[in-house]
């Protein structure tokens, strides 16, 4: 029998892959599937950045660039941080690696070893725990309840910290709940975490998808805490570049120094021909991200009212960013299909796909057993049909 890493070993492979995966092989067999399972625009990549990557692909732009990305692109992370967020880093302080995931893994496996824990607040993006795990750290999960909004508490936070916590992920607007926190809840946590030692992570990736007041970013609001912060952005969500691959880091640059020796020998620097895409991409023509945004607004509504109209699904919260809902479903646990009975998340996902053929995604790897997420990230025919179909379903359910 093989015998593999014990940290390898361990992992289980991403949910939303996964189901996503599944749905694709489902759609080659010839079956009508709609996927609301993948973090994915369904936008195409802005003509003016995919221009520029042909200029760099005519003017031979094609050979290794340094570990952390060019020179160029680091000064337009630089220029788009201070912009957007009113951060300022120097080239030194950013790397660019192959998506965000990566520059969090690496950053995640350079500072954190056995013995220390990393708190995640749940539902959390799937992948985060996994990176933990596999650095040897631990994650301590802290739950966030529907009436909070998703939102982590201070007092909670407060109570999570031990002398073994060496860091805290944070991820707003949230995958998978869409939830996005004020200036008032940012506040009250860097509150907390400002006297401490532990590192702050702050995912951003889906910023530019908020559909309320564009909030000011943590470390803005808190200075100091940059000091032992980290963050982390990606092209994929808000340029419809997921394919492209291209995301990065920002911090103190002893800590972007060591991601550097670990991505220099796990992968080498991102793509040349991405990185010149990303460069057009933070530093043109913004116009792109307006209309999106406003698809997103209007698919939003739209799917609050069509979950709402499911017999047992239950949505407290409006999502406020991303482009997620994530419905409580747990009026729908014990009922049954034929042999098949409903006992969580992933199991009514399952029957979803298999009965409804539409592909969503069970809340048990986000930390919430009693959920799902669905995607909105496709079009308003779609969600249609994929609310018709699921709403068919549900009604076959026996409770």
């Amino acid at each position: 029998m093989l015998k593999l890493n014990r940290r390898i070993a361990a992992i289980k492979p991403s949910a939303t892959l996964a189901a996503d995966a599944r749905a694709t092989e489902m759609k080659l067999a010839g079956i009508d599937v709609i996927s609301l399972a993948a973090g994915e625009p369904d936008f195409d990549t802005p003509e003016h950045i995919k221009k520029a990557a042909d200029k760099a692909l005519a003017a031979g732009q094609t050979k290794y660039t340094a570990v952390g990305g060019t020179a160029a692109l680091k000064n337009a992370i630089k220029l788009k941080l201070k912009r957007d967020n009113n951060l300022d880093y120097e080239p030194p302080e950013i790397i660019a690696s192959a998506g965000c995931k990566q520059a969090e893994a690496n950053v995640i496996n350079a500072l954190f070893d056995e013995g220390d824990e990393v708190i995640i607040p749940t539902p959390a993006w799937v992948s985060f725990a996994a990176m933990v795990s596999l650095s040897g750290a631990e994650p301590k999960f802290v739950p966030c309840s529907e009436e909070s909004g998703f939102m982590l508490e201070p007092e909670a936070l407060r109570r999570a910290i031990t002398t073994r916590t060496r860091g805290i992920m944070l991820n707003s607007p949230s995958n998978p709940t869409g939830a996005v926190y004020g200036p008032e809840q940012l506040t009250a946590i860097a509150r907390v975490l400002v006297d401490t030692d532990i590192w702050v992570m702050s995912d951003d990736v889906y910023e530019h998808i908020a559909y309320g007041e564009f909030a000011p970013h943590l470390f803005h609001i808190e200075p100091r805490l940059k000091s032992h912060g980290i963050v982390f952005n990606s092209l994929s969500k808000t340029y419809a570049m997921t394919g492209w691959r291209i995301g990065f880091a920002a911090g103190p640059k002893e800590a972007i120094a060591a991601a550097g020796r670990l991505q220099s020998q796990n992968s080498g620097n991102p793509n040349s021909i991405t990185q010149a895409a990303a460069i057009e991409a933070l530093t043109g023509p913004q116009d792109a991200l307006k209309p999106m945004l406003e698809a997103f607004r209007e698919r939003n509504a739209l799917v609050v009212e069509r979950v709402r109209r499911i017999p047992g699904f239950r949505l407290p919260n409006i999502p406020q960013g991303a482009f997620y809902a994530f419905p409580n479903v747990s009026e729908l646990l014990g009922s049954r299909f034929g042999d098949k009975q409903i006992t969580d998340g992933d199991t009514l996902a399952a029957f979803i796909l298999d009965e409804a053929h539409v592909s969503l995604v069970g809340g048990n790897d986000f930390g919430a057993p009693e959920h799902v997420r669905l995607s909105y990230a496709t079009s308003v025919k779609n969600l249609n049909e994929a609310f018709d179909r699921i709403e068919r379903a549900v009604a076959k359910l026996k409770r």
